[in-house]
């Protein structure tokens, strides 16, 4: 159980690259809706490239923490280290230069749009001195 707690909690604060390339299901009204709105997030290269950085030091993190949460003898203690983990996330996304409702936002619509998805996977990909 504590295993699927974990995990649960890791999907929360992480969006990989592995859940990123997920194919979604079917879209409903409400997701078309959704993803008409989401629209009018900024997608331009230089915005995707900086969600690409913030993804990967996303990941970074929900590494690093991954074992402090496991080492987490109560509820209580699992809780704070999910909200220093959460925390420490925000950071790394507005040192890439995004706010977490823009990197929401792109996520969002890259779970909705293949196109993107695969976009910005392949500048996941580039070498690390390629970005920023």
């Amino acid at each position: 159980m504590r295993k699927t707690y974990l995990a649960a909690i890791l999907a929360g604060l992480t969006l990989s690259g592995a859940a990123l390339a997920q194919q979604t299901a079917t879209e409903t009204p409400t997701q078309a809706a959704a993803a008409t709105q989401q629209s009018a997030v900024d997608l331009s290269d230089a915005n995707l490239l900086k969600f690409s950085v913030a993804m990967d030091s996303i990941q970074k993190v929900g590494a690093e923490y991954e074992s402090k949460f496991q080492a987490a003898e109560t509820p209580e203690q699992a809780q704070q280290v999910q909200q220093e983990a959460q925390a420490e996330m925000v950071k790394a996304v507005e040192a890439a230069g995004l706010t977490a409702d823009e990197y929401n936002a792109i996520a969002q619509q890259a779970q909705q749009d293949e196109a993107l998805r695969n976009k910005i996977l392949a500048m996941a990909k580039t070498p690390a001195s390629n970005k920023g």
